[in-house]
């Protein structure tokens, strides 16, 4: 296990535009260590099919984020990832698989 990469965690906080109106921004709810792996391309064990994906997993030690839902993202590499799924990996470790989406 190598906790090799700086990623922010992002979070939406509401706040007030110059119109006066409610708006969504991000900020940075942590800045944590994490072991990255590429998700692009892999193997369907039943069919013998490789299907192809953009997206990654970040694994970060539980206790540096507790808190950490779907709702937010990360930015690592000039990049953002939207987390889609959280998964506890034995009692220390999240495992967030998270996409790109490069219409921002």
């Amino acid at each position: 296990m190598a906790y090799n990469d700086k990623i922010i965690i992002q979070q939406t906080t509401e706040s007030r535009g110059d119109a006066g109106g409610v708006e969504d921004t991000w900020t940075t709810y942590k800045t944590v260590w994490a072991e990255i792996e590429d998700l692009a391309g892999g193997k369907d064990e039943t069919s013998d099919m490789t299907i192809y994906s953009d997206g990654m997993s970040f694994k970060i030690h539980k206790a540096d984020a507790p808190d950490v839902t779907t709702k937010m993202r990360i930015s690592w590499d000039s990049l953002t990832w939207y987390i889609r799924s959280r998964q506890r990996e034995g009692r220390l470790r999240w495992i967030l698989t998270a996409d790109n989406f490069d219409d921002e």
